[in-house]
C-alpha cells in the first residue's frame, strides 16, 4: 500500500498511526521469528473511565465527502495553504489554554482531531499527483505533498504543543480516569513526541527539523520523478518473437516506423517473460532499471545520508533501529538475523531453480558456457512453468477477464467479511473507467467505506500498484466518520471493444491491494491515528498477503474465472488443479529476489552517511541472487519503496508474510469461504487498528502464538523446524 511519507510520518499523534505493534511471546519450544528484546512496559495505567463511549455497533455512519479533484493548479496552491492556516489556528487555541484547565479532551483528543483534518484535507490533494489527468495540475500536487510534509515536521517539532501535553499529565491528568484506549493515545503521542526530538536541546531540534523538511523535499521529487517518467525502447516486430500477437498489435509506432515498449509494467513483464531475443530482453531491463537514474540516484543518496544524521541526533546507532524501534522487529538486529535465516531456508530451492534455467539456457544459445543473467531469470522461469506445468501465463490470461475477477473477488470479500459492495451510479471520477464503490454491512446495510477503483494506465498515472488512504476513519461528533480510499492499478486495457484480461500475478495484485482497502474499510477504532492499515509497517502487508493465498483456492477460481472457449463456464478443473500447483514452483527464486531487496534497504540504512548504491546493490544482488549483474543499471533510482515510507521497513513484506500464512491456516481448516472465520477474522485482526499490539490480535484470532511454519510449508520448503500442518 501508499503509506504519505511526509507530513503523516512526522506528526506527533498521526505519526504514530504510521508504525505497527508486536506479535505474541515466542513459545521455548517451537521456532519463531527472530527474537527481539521486548519492548519497555507502558507506565501503569490510572484508573479507568467508567464506558463512557458508545459501542461502534452504535455509532451512525457520517458519510464522507467525494474527492474533490477539480482545481485549477492555483486553486490547488491556495487550498493547500488554507488547511496549514486551519491547523495552526486549531493547535494554537490548545496551546494557549491553561494547564490547570486542561482536560483529556481538550487537549489530546483535541490535538488528535485536528490532525486527523489536517491529514484528511491535505492528503487529499497529495493524492491528486498520482492520478490527476492534468501535468499541470499534478505537479501543483506535487508542491502541496512537499509543502505539507515540510509543515507535519515542524508540526511534530513544536515545543508549545509538547508542554501543552506535558502540562494536562502533570495536572489533571493524574487524576482524571480514562479508558485503555485513551491510555494508548497518551502513549503513543509521547513516545513520538520524544522520536521527533522534543528532548533534544532547542539547537538539535531545530537540526532535525531540518533535515527531515529536506527530506520531505526529495522523497516528493524522487516519487514525481517516476510518475512522469516516459522511458521507453524502439524495436522492430522481428525482434519481438515470442511476445503474443496480441501484446504486439497494441503496440504504437515511433515517428521512423518501429514499435515503441514502454517501461511500465503492462510492457515491461510480458517482454521479461517472453522475448526469446536475450538482447531484447536486456534492453528492456536495463531502460527499466535505469529510470530517472541521473536525477533519483542523487536525491536517494542525499535522503540516505539525513536519515543517518537525524538517527544519530536522536540517539540511535542507525537510521534502521530508529524506524524498527515502533515496529514488531524492535531493531535492525533482529531484521538482519531474519533475512539471513530466510536467505538460508531458501537457498537450495533457488539452487535447484537455477541450475534448470542454466541448462534451458545453454540449450537455448547452444553456448556451454553461458551464464544467467539478471535479465534472464524471469523468461527462464517462464519457460519452466510451461514446460513442468503446461501453463503459458498468456494462455491462462484468457480465463481472466477483468470484469469476471472484480465480480468474483467481490464475490469472495463479501462473503467472507459479511459486507455487499454497491457501485455509485454517475459518480464524478477523474477519468474514464474509474469507478466509486459504498461499503454496507451486512445484513445491516450500515454505511462502512467508499473506495474508488482505477485500473488503467495513462500518462503520469501512479505507475504501480497500490492502495491509497484518502478519508480517515474516526468518531466525529455525531458519529463515526467512514474512511474513503482508492485502488490504483495498471492493469492491460481493453482493445477494441474487447474485455480486458488479466495475468495470474495481476489477478493476486489485485486481491492483495484490495486487502488493503478492506482493512481500511472495516477499522472500527475511535481515533484516526490507531484506525485501518495505521498499524506498524512490518503488519501492515499481512492482511493483504493473507488474501493472495485465496486467488489458488478451486473454489475461488471458479468465481473469477471463464473459460474463453465456453463461455458462462468457468476454467477447467485440470487447469485449476496445475495452477495451484505450480503456485511455489519459483519460491526459492521469487523469495530470494525479496530478501535480496529487504537486504539491500537493510544495508543502506545501517552503513552510515555515505553508501555507493549502485555498489551495494551489485554485490548484493550477486551474492543473494547468484546472478550476473550489469555495471550500467541503476536499479536503486527506481526503488520507490526506499522513498514511500518504507524506507528500512521493506523487510515487513516478509515479516509479515509469515504473519499471513499462519492467519490463513485457519480458513484451509474451515474452508476458505467459510463465513464464520471470515467474520471473526474481520472482528480480531481488521477492525480494531491500532488500539492493540498486531501480537494480541493474532493471539486472539489464532489461539496461539504464531510461528512460521504456514510460511515455510505454502512455499515447498521442509526443514526440521517445520511442524506438520494440522
Amino acid at each position: 500500500m501508499k503509506r504519505w511519507t511526509g507530513h503523516l510520518a512526522a506528526l506527533a499523534l498521526l505519526g504514530a498511526g504510521c508504525a505497527h505493534p508486536q506479535a505474541a511471546a515466542p513459545s521455548n519450544t517451537e521456532p519463531q521469528l527472530a527474537a527481539a528484546p521486548a519492548a519497555a512496559p507502558p507506565p501503569a495505567p490510572r484508573a479507568l473511565a467508567p464506558a463512557v463511549y458508545p459501542p461502534f455497533a452504535q455509532l451512525a455512519a457520517v458519510d464522507v465527502p467525494d474527492l474533490q479533484f477539480e482545481f485549477t493548479p492555483a486553486q490547488l496552491d491556495q487550498a493547500c495553504a488554507a488547511v496549514e492556516n486551519t491547523v495552526d489556528a486549531q493547535l494554537a487555541a490548545i496551546v494557549a489554554i491553561p494547564d490547570g484547565q486542561r482536560t483529556f479532551a481538550n487537549t489530546f483528543d483535541a490535538t488528535e482531531q485536528a490532525l486527523a483534518e489536517y491529514e484528511d484535507a491535505s492528503g487529499r490533494l497529495a493524492f491528486l499527483k498520482e492520478i490527476h489527468p492534468v501535468a499541470e495540475v499534478r505537479a501543483a500536487a506535487a508542491r502541496c505533498e512537499e509543502r505539507a510534509g515540510k509543515h507535519g515536521v515542524e508540526l511534530g517539532a513544536r515545543k508549545d504543543l509538547y508542554l501543552a501535553m506535558k502540562g494536562y499529565l502533570d495536572h489533571a491528568g493524574k487524576t482524571e480516569p480514562l479508558d485503555a484506549i485513551d491510555h494508548r493515545l497518551i502513549m503513543l503521542a509521547m513516545r513520538d513526541f520524544r522520536r521527533n526530538g522534543l528532548e533534544l536541546s532547542d539547537a538539535d531540534r531545530t537540526k532535525l527539523i531540518q533535515l527531515r523538511s529536506r527530506l520531505a523535499e526529495l522523497q516528493t521529487q524522487y516519487s514525481a520523478n517516476l510518475d512522469n517518467d516516459t522511458t521507453s525502447i524502439e524495436v522492430t516486430r522481428g525482434e519481438l518473437a515470442g511476445l503474443p500477437a496480441a501484446f504486439v498489435a497494441r503496440l504504437t509506432k515511433a515517428p521512423g516506423g518501429k514499435l515503441v515498449v514502454t517501461t511500465k509494467y503492462p510492457d515491461y513483464y510480458p517482454v521479461m517473460e517472453n522475448a526469446r531475443l536475450e538482447a531484447l530482453r536486456k534492453r528492456e531491463y536495463l531502460a527499466f532499471n535505469s529510470r530517472e537514474a541521473d536525477k533519483n540516484l542523487p536525491l536517494l543518496a542525499e535522503a540516505v545520508k539525513l536519515r543517518d544524521e537525524a538517527a544519530h541526533l536522536l540517539g540511535y546507532k542507525t537510521h534502521a533501529d530508529y524506524v524498527t524501534e515502533t515496529r514488531m522487529a524492535k531493531n535492525a538486529a533482529a531484521v538482519a538475523t531474519f533475512l539471513t535465516r530466510l536467505q538460508d531456508e531458501l537457498r537450495p530451492g533457488r539452487d535447484v531453480l537455477d541450475a534448470k534455467m542454466l541448462a534451458l539456457k545453454q540449450a537455448e544459445t547452444h553456448d556451454p558456457h553461458a551464464k544467467l543473467q539478471a535479465w534472464d531469470w524471469r523468461y527462464f522461469m517462464h519457460q519452466i512453468r510451461k514446460r513442468d506445468y503446461a501453463l503459458d501465463d498468456e494462455q491462462i490470461r484468457a480465463y481472466f477477464p477483468a470484469d469476471k475477477v472484480m465480480a468474483g473477488m467481490f464475490q469472495v470479500y463479501s462473503t467472507i467479511l459479511h459486507v455487499t459492495f454497491t457501485e455509485v451510479k454517475d459518480a464524478k471520477t477523474w477519468a474514464d473507467g474509474v469507478k466509486l464503490y459504498e461499503v454496507h454491512d451486512a445484513p445491516g446495510g450500515k454505511l462502512l467505506a467508499k473506495f474508488y477503483v482505477d485500473l488503467f494506465p495513462r500518462p503520469g498515472k501512479y505507475g504501480h500498484a497500490a492502495s491509497f488512504p484518502i478519508g480517515l476513519a474516526r468518531e466525529v461528533k455525531g458519529g463515526y466518520q467512514i474512511p474513503l480510499s482508492a485502488l490504483v492499478v495498471n492493469f492491460n486495457p481493453p482493445e477494441h471493444g474487447k474485455r480486458a484480461h488479466l495475468s495470474i500475478d495481476e489477478v493476486e495484485v489485485l486481491f492483495h491491494e484490495f486487502g488493503h482497502i478492506m482493512h481500511g474499510s472495516l477499522t472500527t477504532a475511535r481515533y484516526a491515528s490507531m484506525a485501518g492499515t495505521n498499524v506498524d509497517t512490518d503488519f501492515v502487508e499481512a492482511p493483504s498477503q493473507m488474501m493472495e493465498n485465496f486467488v489458488y483456492q478451486p473454489s475461488v477460481l471458479e468465481l473469477i474465472t471463464e473459460d474463453p472457449a465456453h463461455p458462462g463456464h468457468t476454467m477447467p478443473k485440470d487447469l485449476i488443479d496445475r495452477i495451484a500447483r505450480a503456485r511455489t514452483y519459483d519460491a526459492g527464486v521469487r523469495y530470494t529476489r525479496q530478501v535480496f531487496l529487504a537486504s539491500f534497504d537493510e544495508y543502506i540504512h545501517t552503513h552510515g552517511d555515505h553508501v555507493d548504491l549502485d555498489a551495494v546493490d551489485h554485490d548484493l544482488r550477486a551474492s543473494i541472487t547468484g546472478l550476473q549483474v550489469d555495471p550500467h543499471e541503476h536499479f536503486a533510482a527506481s526503488f520507490g519503496h526506499m522513498m514511500g515510507g518504507y524506507d528500512a521497513g521493506y523487510y515487513g513484506y516478509l515479516w509479515s508474510k509469515v504473519f499471513a500464512d499462519d492467519i490463513f491456516t485457519r480458513f484451509e481448516q474451515a474452508g476458505v469461504l467459510d463465513p464464520k472465520i471470515g467474520r471473526e477474522y474481520r472482528d480480531d485482526v481488521l477492525a480494531p487498528g491500532r488500539e492493540q499490539a498486531p501480537d494480541a490480535l493474532l493471539a486472539k484470532f489464532l489461539g496461539r502464538s504464531p510461528d512460521e511454519h504456514a510460511f515455510l510449508r505454502l512455499l515447498g520448503i521442509a526443514t526440521p523446524s517445520t511442524r506438520p500442518a494440522k
